[in-house]
């Protein structure tokens, strides 16, 4: 293993030298610090991460928070992407995303105890619950955190701009010629809330009028659920001519029981999705959605949260809300043509 003394002798230098250039200290000049840097990377130097954060009270380790029950980051379509947003960009400042271990966190009873004791630098917390009190302990913490899709007024936030996704959404299908649309809407958060009044906003301005049994809720990144709110809706006297989904894989359910009933997508009824995933494009035929900016969301997170941990006394929270995107399809039929 290479050594801070077999890069002190390669270079002529001492190792007290050497040390201030691999941590970044400024009382050496650039040239010198690079020359160091760069034989160091030559030499296939790698710093003991247990040694620096005993030096720097850092861990260089950033935690990932999906707070979502059962869900992980990584099978969660939306989040996957945000979360693979965030890596890409911590990792070029020398930090590793770690996910937080939640089952660990709840048996110690406490998420601030738990992240505290990983000394993570600062956390990204992603979550459908932020008024959990465990939660709500951790954002009122010391540690430095951003939040995606919910604001605290006293920390950083990125969101999804969830009032212009439902418009578009609903304005496509009324351009269309739909005015029977149905909304399948995910769980009780923020983000349901905004998506919910912007769906009946829209409706009301366009003067759709929408029916109690069109608006049916069913769990966010679930297909049976879905599912059974599509049969329930196929099952109406006067069933919806277009069905928005919670999100582009929620629509898996709604697909098999549109297709269990025989009916053709689109000739026979319509369907949106909402997030603009790969897996939007996979489906036959292809899902009218609303791509949310996923990279947009993780950069930012990870680069404001970068920057509170970098300059604490300095650091202003903001919330930056980031606009999507309608992917047209071939999902939504034009009923003008008829």
């Amino acid at each position: 293993m290479v050594t801070l003394k077999d890069i002190a002798r390669q270079c002529g230098l001492s190792v007290a030298t050497v040390s201030k250039a691999i941590n970044g200290m400024s009382d050496i000049s650039e040239t010198t610090a690079q020359r160091i840097r760069d034989t160091a990377r030559e030499m296939g130097y790698m710093p003991n991460a247990a040694a620096r954060s005993m030096k720097t009270g850092s861990s260089m380790t950033i935690g990932l928070l999906l707070f979502l029950g059962e869900c992980s980051v990584w099978t969660h379509n939306y989040f996957a992407s945000i979360a693979d947003a965030i890596q890409r960009v911590v990792q070029t400042s020398g930090y590793d995303l770690v996910p937080v271990n939640c089952s660990a966190a709840e048996k110690m009873g406490s998420y601030l105890n738990y992240c505290r004791s990983r000394n993570y630098d600062g956390l990204v917390v992603m979550s459908g619950l932020y008024t959990d009190s465990t939660l709500v302990d951790l954002i009122n913490s010391e540690i430095p955190l951003v939040t995606i899709d919910y604001e605290f007024h006293h920390r950083g936030a990125v969101l999804s701009d969830n009032l212009q996704g439902m418009r578009e959404l609903v304005r496509y299908a009324y351009d269309r010629g739909h005015r029977q649309i149905a909304f399948i809407h995910g769980g009780d958060t923020p983000v349901t809330r905004d998506r919910l009044a912007s769906f009946h906003a829209t409706c009301e301005s366009l003067g759709i009028h929408v029916p109690a049994e069109y608006v049916r809720e069913a769990a966010y990144n679930d297909p049976d659920p879905s599912a059974r709110e599509t049969e329930a809706l196929l099952k109406l006297k006067r069933r919806p001519t277009c069905i928005i989904y919670p999100d582009d894989y929620s629509y898996m359910g709604g697909f098999r029981a549109l297709r269990a009933h025989g009916l053709s997508i689109p000739e026979d009824i319509s369907v949106a999705g909402y997030d603009g995933t790969q897996i939007a494009s996979v489906y036959q035929p292809s899902l009218t959605t609303f791509h949310q900016d996923c990279d947009g969301i993780g950069a930012n997170a990870a680069e404001m949260l970068l920057s509170a941990i970098s300059k604490p006394r300095s650091f202003i929270p903001r919330h930056v809300v980031l606009p999507g995107q309608l992917v047209e399809g071939e999902s939504v039929r034009d009923l003008n043509a008829r």
